[in-house]
């Protein structure tokens, strides 16, 4: 099993419940492949997806204690010199979905990134990809701008994005 860039381990709980989420951690890179490989592949060839696991400032993933099984990865960049962090890619295995674990993944990376100091986070998503952007709203993203044929080079149709942002600002 490939093991990824060692970190500093931090652990982020929730007592209530089964998931536990993890920041920059070892994590297998299998774990993260099985995560959002299947979600994104289609659209990034392969080594420039391994590339982008390999170079990213940031990599929260949600553990499933029972089933001792990754199921959630958040890949996150730091966006600027104004405080800001980039998703690059957010996913939930497809049979984890609409079970909350993204809203706990997400809601983790937030509070993580409060803490730490950053003002904002914002992510790109696909104009029809209505499941995503309700989550996204759930948390507290809020849509900021429209970007017209950003998925150009990939076979989503139509090649629009929205821009959303969460203000850390308190």
């Amino acid at each position: 099993m490939n093991w990824l860039l060692k970190r500093k381990k931090k652990k982020i709980n929730d007592k209530s419940s089964h998931i536990e989420i993890y920041h920059n951690i070892q994590f297998p890179l299998d774990d993260i492949l099985a995560v959002l490989y299947p979600l994104f592949g289609a659209y990034y060839p392969y080594d420039e997806f391994i590339y982008m696991i390999y170079t990213t400032n940031h990599i929260f993933c949600a553990y499933d204690k029972i089933k001792n099984l990754c199921i959630g990865c958040a890949l996150l960049n730091n966006a600027d010199a104004n405080g800001g962090l980039y998703v690059m890619l957010f996913g939930v295995l497809q049979t984890n979905q609409s079970q909350g674990t993204g809203t706990h993944l997400l809601e983790s990376v937030i509070n993580w990134a409060r803490q730490t100091g950053y003002k904002y986070i914002f992510l790109d998503v696909h104009v029809e990809n209505f499941k995503a952007i309700g989550l996204y709203e759930k948390v507290g993203f809020l849509k900021s701008s429209f970007l017209p044929n950003y998925y150009i080079r990939t076979p989503k149709r139509p090649p629009h994005a929205i821009r959303m942002i969460v203000s850390l600002q308190q």
